[in-house]
């Protein structure tokens, strides 16, 4: 039986430590979403890296540990962490190097796929369509060679399909910080974390109307409980304005730029908004959205009173805006596309 501790920190996530390769705890720790990383060294639990501990794993890891007889120690501090620009960072450069790798497992693929591809064509075609012959001396070498052929042009079929999506996920990769950085995708991750911040605030005032409420009964909280529980939220709450402020010092040096953050004084009723290749009639500006017709036409470029089913609308929230048209400027267009067509 093993030593064995589960410790969890923001910075390093949860780790196991006390195993070795071959000992059967990871075998054991599998179903809690624990896996194996060479990188490290450790056994570690997947996603736990700058979040607070999922103690329901841990429990559970735990008692998977010890059912089996293994000795099992829990080492969880919340305040030792890494700064937001050190995770960020990191995400960067780690995306950077898988669209290198997935890129260079592409093109080996792609070249394997090709010369199969071109050999197995050049085996089928050196027999010019002539059928096997099966009372011939040279039956069963035919028989081979187009076996071999149909292997191989699969073979190069299945390398080409995985060429194409290592090369998918190579794009996706080399354009991570671009994506993630965008100004409609950070001001809807700023929605998400405000409302995650203000959860936490809540949860934190809760945690402590509880405490007051039950100081005076027979079964009052536990004093290491309540500071647990208050260090952890109050870790969530350092992390959640840390990110906070940095995204929207983002969003502000993107204005400065040059970059456009639709707001509700930029429209009024009558204008129209865009949204990809989409114009919509704006009929009602609100604090987070703009109420817009629904149409009957789906294949419309603009949407306003003349295709809108019924009196049916949608919201569009401001993130999702791409441009603005007064209604004067979009009847001349429609005008003008009409007399053109």
């Amino acid at each position: 039986m093993a030593d064995i501790t589960i410790k969890h920190t923001r910075a390093e996530g949860t780790l196991i430590l006390g195993s070795v390769p071959g000992d059967g705890i990871l075998e054991l720790l599998n179903p809690w979403g624990f896996r194996y990383a060479r990188t490290v060294g450790h056994i570690y639990l997947r996603g736990s890296r700058d979040r607070a501990a999922d103690m329901r794993r841990i429990r559970g890891a735990q008692a998977a540990l010890e059912g089996k007889q293994h000795t099992v120690t829990l080492s969880i501090d919340e305040t030792v962490r890494r700064t937001f620009q050190e995770a960020e960072g990191e995400r960067y450069q780690r995306a950077g190097e898988r669209a290198e790798r997935l890129g260079a497992r592409a093109e080996r693929l792609q070249e394997s796929s090709d010369t199969k591809w071109k050999e197995g064509r050049r085996i089928a075609a050196s027999y010019c369509g002539e059928p096997v012959k099966v009372d011939h001396y040279s039956a069963n070498r035919h028989m081979r060679d187009l076996e071999r052929s149909h292997r191989m042009c699969g073979q190069a079929v299945a390398e080409d399909e995985e060429a194409n999506r290592c090369r998918g996920l190579a794009d996706a990769a080399a354009t991570f910080e671009e994506h993630r950085k965008g100004v409609g995708t950070t001001l809807r991750r700023l929605d998400r974390l405000r409302a995650d911040r203000a959860r936490v605030e809540r949860q934190m005032e809760a945690t402590v109307q509880a405490a007051v409420r039950m100081a005076a009964t027979a079964e009052p909280i536990d004093p290491e409980t309540l500071v647990n529980n208050l260090v952890r939220l109050d870790a969530d709450h350092y992390d959640l304005c840390e990110q906070i402020a940095q995204w929207a010092g983002h969003i502000e040096q993107a204005e400065a730029e040059g970059a456009k953050v639709w707001r509700p004084e930029d429209f009024t009723p009558g204008d129209y908004c865009r949204t990809g290749e989409r114009w919509y009639l704006v009929l009602r500006v609100n604090a987070k959205t703009l109420s817009v017709p629904k149409s009957v036409d789906w294949k419309a470029r603009v949407y306003n009173r003349d295709n809108q089913l019924g009196t049916k609308t949608s919201t569009l929230p401001y993130d999702k805006v791409t441009g603005r048209m007064s209604g004067e400027e979009m009847a001349a267009k429609l005008q003008a596309e009409a007399a053109t067509a």
